[in-house]
């Protein structure tokens, strides 16, 4: 039973978020709905990175991995929808061959960093 509990919330994310993305698609049309939609996956590949990492122990109660971890998912979600840019992050982004993929798994990351 508590395998099913720990890879079922996970699955359960991916299901309810392509689920959501769909109904977004489907019925929401303007100029919003990227904005919406980039929102919604960057939120679900946290939490999906969050799922994770249910471990029964808690390891740390440090403060200062969670707000690095918020901080970065916050400035990356700004910089995708692009109210704002870094050139020194573009740069080492485009040094090291980071892109969208990457970036999404920087995100999981960040949500497995927060739980831990």
């Amino acid at each position: 039973m508590e395998d099913v509990k720990r890879l079922g919330f996970p699955l359960l994310i991916i299901v309810l978020s392509a689920f959501l993305t769909r109904l977004l698609e489907t019925y929401l049309h303007g100029s919003f709905v990227h904005t919406l939609m980039v929102i919604l996956i960057v939120s679900a590949l946290f939490l999906f990175g969050v799922s994770l990492n249910k471990s029964r122990k808690k390891r740390s109660n440090a403060v200062f991995k969670k707000v690095v971890a918020i901080l970065v998912v916050i400035l990356m979600l700004f910089m995708q929808l692009g109210y704002f840019t870094l050139p020194i992050m573009q740069n080492v982004f485009t040094l090291i061959g980071i892109d969208a993929f990457y970036m999404n798994m920087l995100y999981i990351f960040c949500g497995y960093l927060f739980v831990d």
